[in-house]
């Protein structure tokens, strides 16, 4: 169980470290409370990753055990590589005039749409014993991702170059994926 929450915190963590959702935070941040950001944050993650671990849950039930950890191991090294290698662009955060909890919830439910926390929440819930831990673990990182980036994300990338980020993110993304893989 504390295995579960603590693989969905640390994946997910690391996945949104210097993601565009993140990047959005900061420009929400200039004018929305922590509160009001957080909890936007709560109710889009929750949203979005709650239908996440309920596919992965339907996908587990149709597949073999031995199957879903070689799909995982590899979904998770391409998670990395791709981390390592994608360019994002930046994106400019779209504002609703719905006020800011609602404005959040929205930026990050359909910022995270099919992003890779989303898509590593629904791989790690499709062998998960208890797939409400995977849900309260990405929601755990994504609230602690999301007050990192509200309060010292701006500083963090003056001093760590980007690309130092996404590499060492992509490389825990491959190790959990060849973890996977050999066991």
């Amino acid at each position: 169980m504390y295995k579960e929450f603590f693989e969905a915190f640390i994946l997910v963590f690391v996945a949104e470290l210097g993601d565009k959702t993140q990047l959005m935070l900061i420009t929400l941040a200039a004018k929305y409370t922590v509160i009001q950001m957080l909890a936007g944050i709560l109710i889009g993650v929750l949203l979005n990753h709650g239908a996440a671990v309920y596919i992965g849950c339907f996908i587990s039930d149709l597949t073999d055990a031995y199957l879903l950890q070689v799909f995982a191991g590899i979904i998770f090294i391409i998670f990395g590589i791709m981390t390592i290698v994608y360019e994002e662009k930046d994106e400019k955060a779209k504002q609703y005039n719905l006020g800011p909890v609602i404005t959040t919830a929205l930026t990050f439910f359909i910022g995270e749409m099919g992003d890779k926390t989303q898509l590593t929440c629904m791989t790690l819930s499709m062998d998960a014993l208890y797939p409400l831990t995977v849900l309260a673990g990405s929601v755990a990182a994504m609230l602690t991702i999301g007050f990192i980036g509200i309060i010292v994300g701006t500083s963090l990338t003056k001093h760590i170059p980007s690309y130092i980020i996404k590499t060492i993110s992509g490389l825990i993304f491959i190790i959990f994926g060849v973890m996977r893989l050999i066991i």
